[in-house]
């Protein structure tokens, strides 16, 4: 989808927003009353695996997904799982931390990125979009988001792979419904559509093509974040699409 049919859809989504903004006002006030807030995990976040030989160095950046709300401890996270079967496959030692806050857009992570972009990492993890979604923040921006974000980490010369997982399945999410559940599953596709787009044209940074969770069962029980059973599957992805590209990188030096 081009970026001008993108922003031509999205400026019909406002002009509808603005129509049913009452009902919709009403149904987002009585989600926030209802669905309970999740901790996120208390330890520290970040870890090591020992392996052999060469070192990696991962960076999870994310919102709620990545700040592991609802689950106890940060290395049965995204990250963390993902660091955890990249030692298995690759045999390396395993350096992980996590930059994640609940509830930040990608606008606020890339504030929170430039203390970190000057480190080196080896592969870098995003998971972004639902309180972009929830926001309703404008394609464009968030593709511009998205392109800062990406040269806030190529700065240096050494250039990490950067993973990004899809924007999260908010039209489907178990808590939303009616009205507001159609609003947020069009927004969702326009910024997956503008996340696709940006991903395309740039090197050494690509895009997961599963989504995860998308049915009940992987939801905790707000509705709204992943529950332990969707982070399986999706670190499992994360690390052998990691490993294939990895390969072909080194084929292709």
């Amino acid at each position: 989808m081009k970026i001008f049919i993108i922003n031509v859809f999205s400026i019909l989504g406002y002009l509808v927003v603005a129509l049913f903004s009452p009902v919709l006002w009403y149904q987002g006030k009585s989600l926030k009353i209802k669905v309970p807030r999740l901790p996120t995990p208390s330890d520290r976040p970040y870890g090591f695996f020992h392996g052999v030989g060469n070192s990696f160095k991962i960076l999870g950046l994310g919102e709620s997904a990545l700040a592991g709300v609802g689950i106890g401890k940060h290395a049965l996270t995204l990250t963390g799982l993902t660091a955890a079967k990249l030692n298995k496959l690759i045999g390396y030692n395993v350096n992980w931390e996590i930059l994640a806050e609940s509830g930040i857009s990608l606008k606020r992570l890339n504030k929170l990125i430039i203390h970190k972009s000057d480190e080196k990492f080896d592969l870098v993890l995003v998971s972004m979009g639902g309180n972009d979604v929830f926001q309703l923040t404008p394609p464009w921006l968030w593709k511009k988001n998205i392109e800062i974000c990406v040269r806030l980490f190529f700065k240096n010369e050494k250039k990490p792979l950067i993973l990004f997982s899809p924007v999260p399945p908010v039209g489907k999410f178990p808590a939303i419904r009616g009205p507001l559940r159609i609003v947020f599953g069009l927004w969702e596709n326009l910024l997956q559509a503008c996340l696709a787009q940006a991903i395309n044209s740039m090197d050494n940074v690509h895009l997961l093509d599963v989504r995860f969770p998308d049915c009940k069962k992987y939801y905790l029980e707000d509705g709204i974040h992943p529950s332990s059973l969707a982070y399986g599957p999706w670190s499992e992805k994360l690390a052998i699409m990691t490993v294939e590209l990895l390969k072909q990188k080194k084929i292709g030096n």
